[in-house]
């Protein structure tokens, strides 16, 4: 790949996290009027809608049907695949996150997060059949130590260890391994489908198994109540839908049809820095060295990781993972 494109895959995957690490924040506004799942359901509805023009631009000129679906799509076994992505995948990520977080404090959720990009990783192998780079390894230690510096070690060690708490770490690391589902399936399928179409049709899932819930467990919002929800609400849901669901996740997959999954997931990391960079300006929080020290291991692990030659195999490990 010339040198120029990586260059702006690398301030994409930037890009990316900045609008990923802005979902926290937007959550947190949406959450004094709305629950878990209306938060997640609706800015997908929306999203679906943004992606109607430009997935209907994407295939002008192919045979489709109501000008979004192409015949291929809509192959039993393809919408079994996208079904696959939509619950194991979204759902998981989205509720199970919220759940979880009734037994676990943030921060040891957060840390348990740090997880994900291994998880792709190793999907990557075992789904993909990618080779593994040398580069992986120094890579993550940079950026593991990075997250650990800018987090301050702040784990809750004295978070009782019961069967809730546990339920909750269980739950975390399911969510964890739906991420690197979601994103190591999508990557198989690039090959085969848009990454609008991806997005489009595992989203549909999302919103037919979500909606059921939302009407029984959650109270149904009514146009009364849509009426007077604050316009900050209003904002977040807008920007959830534009820029977490639709343009990063867009832009991702883009980026990972020209690259391999395990080096462009360490750049995962950069979330944690933005979520902390967000966080200290909205809340005027105090901004310390070793957070800025830890903000420049996360961005030297993503560009080392990612630049270069990065198709030298561990032969050794990739034989393990593939047994």
């Amino acid at each position: 790949m010339p040198a120029r494109a990586e260059r702006v895959d690398l301030l994409l995957l930037v890009a990316i996290n900045f609008m990923w690490a802005l979902k926290w924040t937007l959550c947190k506004i949406a959450l004094r009027e709305l629950q878990p799942v209306s938060i997640t359901l609706f800015p997908m509805v929306g999203t679906i809608l943004l992606l109607v023009p430009l997935l209907r631009k994407k295939l002008e000129g192919q045979p489709t049907y109501l000008a979004v679906f192409r015949k291929e799509v809509l192959r039993p076994a393809n919408v079994f695949r996208f079904f696959l992505l939509g619950v194991v995948g979204q759902v998981a990520i989205q509720v199970l996150t919220s759940w979880g977080l009734k037994y676990v404090p943030a921060t040891d959720a957060a840390f348990i997060g740090l997880a994900t990009p291994i998880f792709n990783a190793i999907l990557a192998v075992v789904i993909i059949g990618e080779a593994l780079s040398w580069r992986l390894v120094p890579g993550f230690i940079l950026a593991l130590a990075g997250v650990f510096l800018i987090m301050g070690f702040n784990v809750h060690s004295h978070a009782a260890l019961n069967w809730l708490y546990l339920f909750g770490v269980l739950l975390f690391f399911a969510a964890t391994l739906g991420a690197g589902f979601y994103n190591a399936y999508s990557k198989k399928l690039l090959d085969r489908f848009e990454p609008t179409e991806i997005l489009f049709c595992s989203y549909i899932f999302v919103v037919i198994s979500l909606y059921p819930y939302h009407l029984l467990v959650e109270r149904p919002l009514s146009f009364h109540r849509m009426a007077e929800l604050h316009w900050q609400t209003w904002c977040s849901l807008f920007l959830l839908s534009l820029l977490v669901y639709g343009l990063s996740m867009v832009l991702f997959l883009e980026v990972l049809s020209r690259r391999p999954l395990a080096p462009v997931s360490i750049s995962i990391y950069l979330m944690t820095v933005f979520g902390v960079l967000i966080s200290t300006t909205t809340l005027h929080e105090h901004v310390t060295f070793h957070m800025v020290v830890g903000a420049f291991l996360v961005l030297v692990s993503t560009v080392f990781a990612n630049l270069g030659k990065t198709q030298t195999v561990l032969p050794h490990l990739k034989r393990v993972l593939e047994k």
